[in-house]
């Protein structure tokens, strides 16, 4: 059941835009907002500026779905009562939700846009001069304390009062928007949700206003000319509601706490009074180490802070140390800027930032032979990377920087030096790896002649070293890591790549309704595959459905196809075995048992091999097809991989490459008898997709492995 309302008075060419729910969630424009469970567009129409705020989920209380009120329902319904107030906000133009079977689905509620408004936590950020223009703030402050009063004297609390719900235009004139959270509330607590308010406003005014302008802006407030014993004492509650947690002011215990969602820009007090300020976060390792990108200074620099309970100050005096020996052996790498305590607790490194610097390209033979050169140089010298990896390498100007001094360590053996190099060698794509092995291992040796490189010994670790690597992914795909988001709930699981999480949030909340709108391309008992567009982006979403109740009774105490076909999709790409990226997995669950399951993949182009040789079965394949499936039959054989369910049209042909589907009964064997077995079974069921005795079947015959 799908509600939409649009209000009057709106321009007919908008009206028609905004026609329904559907109309509304299909509309593409700049993204100016997003999280997990909604998206914020701005769309031009008709010379006017609409922002489409759309609810796609109910994060991380499911329970919303049987109780309580959306929080979209619940901002349109705010603004409404702001305007019936008297409060200036966003002229609300549409609104309206979907249920599926009574539950909500998505939402959303569009508003005009305000001409030329600033939040005033942009104004602030920038230091703009209004903010000491006494008359101008005098204006704005008067209008916000009269704001503030309005809602309170109703009962009403915003809940997330903070200067950047507040606009002001160029005349002054302030507006209040953003409140999902609002709502009203009885003492005692009344009392204390007052407080907060104001204790959000007051959070940025102490950085940027003087004493008295908040003092002001209290008696505004207040209607009052002279503080009594309970303003007093209301302040004071004011001024220490968020002592400790200030989000502006972190701190290691704030930034701990914070985990994955650590606010830009943060401003983190260092060792003697200066202060840091962090404008962009490179990688978050939550409670332990943040790497960011910031001011400090007056110049741009790399961060590290090192932030856990237990183990900082080692981490933090092996980075120095290794920077420090880095620069003693002459190996070039960012200049040390600063390095001691946090304020409160943890430790800071400052290094310079390389603008511009980029990691070097694992295709790239003369980028790669400066990185074997430099490890050569590194061992010869006595000293390695023990986490050696593209990563902790910048190319900046023709010139290769080593960084990451906490993985600096003295080399002590000629077998840690061989296995490092061997952990370098496995980092490289297997099939590129036996064609540049010999190049690169003479570039090493040239910077370390003394190293005896034992072929045989080099191999093996190679090989242990993928496996470890292998095995890491494997692991990491199933568990909340910087390169996954992981949540396990009572009613779900989901993992997703972490860089697409908010890309991929509204096909998260509801995968179902996402596969009825695509376009269809299997619609079985099995399972239902639809090709779906997510903001110009084409993606899969295969279901894995239940048949019956043997069949979901069946299923419930096991892992979901899905799951193994998103563990098996990861094991291929990382082989550089051809398949569609995997995005998503999702599992339906009920405590511990398991439901539906959805995978989520980047669409792969290209006809299917059935599709591409219908007009060969007499005349025989063309050779760069024929080469792609012994190309890719081989791959499989050296990895003892089988796939289970080799139809023609589970291959893709796309630019002399066939890309693997359907990996629901892919298997890697761990015994060579199991791995012959299965592989005599793949390869007749690949060889029955031709008539018997045709050209095709007889090429395939000849150029497939026989295990």
């Amino acid at each position: 059941m799908s509600e939409w309302r649009i209000l009057p008075g709106v321009d007919a060419t908008a009206a028609a835009r905004f026609a329904d729910l559907d109309a509304v969630f299909a509309l593409e424009g700049e993204i100016v907002a997003k999280d997990s469970i909604t998206r914020t567009v701005r769309v031009d129409i008709g010379g006017r500026r609409y922002f489409i705020k759309r609810y796609h989920g109910l994060g991380k209380k499911p329970l919303r779905r049987w109780f309580g009120t959306p929080r979209v329902q619940l901002e349109w319904e705010n603004l409404q009562r702001f305007a019936d107030w008297g409060i200036a906000t966003a002229r609300l133009v549409a609104y309206g939700l979907e249920r599926q079977g009574g539950l909500f689905a998505r939402g959303a509620l569009i508003t005009e846009e305000i001409p030329n408004t600033t939040d005033l936590a942009q104004l602030a950020r920038a230091h703009d001069p209004r903010l000491e223009s006494q008359s101008w703030w005098h204006g704005v402050s008067a209008q916000v304390a009269d704001i503030a009063r309005r809602m309170h004297g109703r009962r009403f609390v915003h809940g997330d009062l903070k200067w950047r719900n507040l606009l002001v235009d160029a005349a002054g004139k302030v507006f209040l928007i953003d409140c999902p959270g609002g709502g009203f509330w009885w003492p005692p607590f009344l009392q204390y949700r007052i407080v907060k308010d104001l204790a959000c406003l007051d959070k940025v005014a102490k950085r940027h206003l003087s004493r008295t302008r908040r003092l002001r802006f209290y008696l505004d407030y207040a209607q009052k000319k002279k503080l009594d014993d309970a303003d007093k004492r209301r302040i004071r509650q004011i001024v220490g509601f968020f002592s400790g947690r200030d989000e502006a002011q972190e701190s290691a215990v704030s930034l701990r706490a914070g985990g994955r969602r650590v606010l830009v820009p943060s401003t983190i007090t260092l060792e003697g009074g200066s202060e840091l300020v962090i404008e962009r976060w490179l990688r978050i390792l939550p409670g332990k180490r943040l790497t960011g990108i910031g001011r400090w200074n007056g110049q741009t620099v790399l961060a590290k802070l090192f932030i856990a309970a237990r183990g900082s100050e080692r981490h933090w005096q092996r980075e120095c140390r290794g920077i420090d020996s880095l620069k003693a052996h002459d190996l070039p790498t960012p200049n040390l800027l600063a390095s001691g305590r946090l304020e409160e607790a943890g430790y800071y490194v400052l290094t310079e930032y390389l603008e511009g610097a980029q990691r070097p390209g694992v295709e790239a033979p003369d980028e790669l032979v400066q990185v074997f050169e430099t490890v050569g140089r590194m061992h010869a010298r006595g000293i390695l990377q023990a986490d050696v990896h593209l990563g902790n390498f910048l190319l900046k100007d023709g010139r290769l920087y080593v960084i990451d001094g906490d993985a600096i360590r003295p080399a002590r053996s000629d077998r840690e030096r061989l296995d490092n190099l061997a952990l370098l060698f496995a980092q490289l794509p297997p099939q590129a790896r036996p064609g540049m092995q010999a190049g690169l291992l003479a570039a090493y040796r040239k910077s370390n002649h003394d190293l005896v490189v034992d072929a045989a010994q080099l191999e093996a670790s190679i090989v242990r070293a993928r496996e470890a690597r292998l095995a890491d992914i494997l692991d990491k795909c199933l568990r909340d890591c910087s390169l996954f988001k992981v949540a396990k709930r009572a009613d779900r699981f989901f993992s997703l790549v972490r860089d697409e999480a908010d890309f991929l949030a509204p096909l998260i909340a509801d995968p179902d309704a996402w596969l009825e709108q695509g376009t269809p391309l299997k619609r079985g008992r099995t399972a239902t595959l639809a090709r779906v567009e997510l903001e110009g982006r084409k993606l899969v979403i295969k279901r894995y459905n239940i048949k019956s109740a043997g069949h979901a009774l069946s299923r419930a105490w096991r892992p979901s196809r899905a799951w193994h076909s998103w563990i098996e999709a990861h094991r291929l790409r990382f082989l550089g075995i051809a398949t569609p990226r995997p995005l998503a997995l999702i599992e339906r669950r009920l405590g511990p048992l398991r439901g539906r399951a959805w995978l989520v993949t980047e669409y792969c182009e290209g006809p299917n091999l059935q599709e591409t040789l219908a007009d060969h079965t007499d005349g025989g394949a063309p050779s760069g097809m024929m080469e792609a499936v012994r190309r890719l039959f081989a791959d499989l054989a050296a990895e003892r991989i089988s796939h289970g369910d080799l139809k023609a049209t589970n291959f893709l042909y796309h630019e002399d490459e066939l890309c693997v589907l359907d990996l629901d009964a892919l298997q890697r064997h761990d015994s060579e008898a199991s791995f012959r077995q299965a592989w005599h079974k793949d390869r007749a069921r690949f060889l029955r997709n031709w008539p018997e005795g045709s050209v095709l079947q007889r090429e395939f015959d000849a150029i497939l492995p026989k295990a």
